[in-house]
């Protein structure tokens, strides 16, 4: 019974101490600033090659 006991209180600490992890990882990320999205977003270093590529297209049709 006392064995049983030990078991119980081992887990009722490890649970205490997850809790604990837990409460902290939400308190950074309370803490952490809110990442800004751009107006074009990431998306802007494949829209370049796009833009160039139809702006040929259109000078070498009106050519």
């Amino acid at each position: 019974m006392e064995e049983r006991l030990y078991e119980l209180e081992d887990k009722v600490q490890d649970l205490e101490l997850e809790v604990h992890d837990l409460r902290s990882r939400i308190q950074q990320l309370e803490d952490r600033p809110e990442a800004r999205s751009s107006l074009l977003g990431h998306n802007v270093w494949v829209l370049i090659p796009l833009v160039a590529i139809f702006s040929w297209m259109i000078v070498e049709i009106f050519d």
